[in-house]
């Protein structure tokens, strides 16, 4: 169970939309754990072009500052993520699926 502080560390990215929110989560999960300075590295273990992990890394530099380099926050996005990520990921197939479904049903 979480507490309030670490339900609060992934606050910023509850602003995002569900399928950006599920990426940038997975990679700030990696980028937690393999060093916040290191792109290619995160890139390397997420098996993306390091285009795309730099991109992502800037959109959550954007988002959680200096957040990022302090220990405290840093152990509490991590607590939190263990469950904020499963339901980001069917928060965003939910999405995906509905849209999906919205296409058909206006087609010819």
């Amino acid at each position: 169970m979480l507490d309030d502080t670490n339900r609060a560390a992934l606050d910023p990215l509850e602003k995002v939309k569900p399928h950006s929110r599920w990426v940038l989560g997975e990679t700030l999960e990696v980028m937690l754990h393999n060093g916040i300075d290191r792109p290619a590295d995160v890139a390397a273990r997420m098996q993306l072009p390091p285009s795309t992990v730099a991109y992502r890394v800037r959109r959550l530099r954007e988002i959680f500052g200096e957040e990022l380099h302090d220990p405290g926050p840093r152990l509490a996005m991590m607590r939190a993520l263990r469950s904020a990520l499963p339901r980001w990921r069917a928060e965003a197939a939910y999405v995906k699926k509905r849209r999906s479904a919205a296409n058909r049903d206006t087609c010819c």
